[in-house]
């Protein structure tokens, strides 16, 4: 990897957290939990050196790899130029839409190396995309265990809950800092997420709106946190956390995705911030 960084006078940034996959092992792990066919559309986040692009194209059929490093773009472009069924798209991945790109696609499989600083919003905007089949994501560890984090765990949070209601969460492996080059600070973890079929919240947005109430204020108990974050009166809060079976004194945590959905459909919330 280091001759093509020296080739096209190419240096990481870490402001854009660049840690390249060099460990061919996990790079197999990928491609193994992917399930890959020649019908799979591929989004690649972050396509890097090309390390991982190479095997997508080579087993999946239309692969879009996204880079927003335009030295190694142009190392993309050069380097795997013999490969017809490649895009490489050179802009911030927060910038596109592939709404329209992937409208008529069967399944599309999403794969990369998120940057830490994007990774939590990425996800989020990702999993709600109707032409999303799975992901196969590296992430930074503490990320990870946000996302798998169980009910009465302090690191579940709003993206641990809107991530349950939209889809499975499976670590595959933990990965060590000395598999990227240059290493990072921290661990990372490979995990797979896939998409469920139906939702069940009556209104989405009144679901997320309770979702983001409760985790607004964490430390307080259930009824108060709603109360405020909703500016819905504490004694209608009670009432309606009643009817749904729910202890008004827990604290966000503590609730299933199940739980809030019932919080959600009793409220009813409407235009809530």
């Amino acid at each position: 990897m280091e001759y093509l960084w020296h080739k096209y006078n190419f240096t990481p940034k870490r402001e854009l957290g660049q840690n390249f996959l060099i460990d061919p092992h996990i790079i197999e792990r990928i491609i193994e939990t992917l399930k890959l066919n020649k019908e799979d559309t591929i989004l690649e986040i972050g396509a890097g050196t090309g390390v991982l692009t190479e095997k997508l194209v080579e087993k999946g059929g239309e692969v879009i790899a996204v880079e927003v490093d335009k030295n190694l773009c142009k190392m993309l472009k050069k380097e795997l130029e013999e490969h017809l069924n490649l895009k490489i798209i050179c802009e911030d991945i927060t910038q596109i839409s592939f709404d329209e790109e992937f409208k008529q696609a069967k399944s599309v499989k999403l794969a990369g190396n998120l940057p830490y600083y994007i990774a939590s919003s990425i996800l989020l905007d990702m999993i709600k995309k109707d032409w999303i089949k799975f992901m196969v994501v590296m992430v930074q560890r503490e990320v990870a265990e946000r996302l798998l984090a169980k009910p009465g765990n302090k690191k579940r949070g709003k993206l641990t809950v809107l991530m349950d209601y939209y889809g499975d969460r499976e670590k595959i492996i933990d990965v060590p800092p000395q598999a990227f080059i240059p290493p990072p600070n921290v661990g990372a973890t490979l995990l797979k997420i896939e998409k469920r079929e139906r939702y069940k919240a009556k209104d989405e947005n009144n679901f997320f709106s309770v979702v983001k109430a409760a985790f607004s204020s964490r430390r307080k108990m259930l009824a108060n946190s709603l109360s405020k974050g909703l500016g819905i009166n504490k004694d209608l809060i009670k009432e309606k956390l009643e009817s749904t079976g729910i202890d008004w004194e827990e604290r966000a945590e503590e609730l299933t995705e199940e739980e809030f959905i019932s919080i959600s459909n009793s409220l009813g919330v409407k235009n809530a911030h």
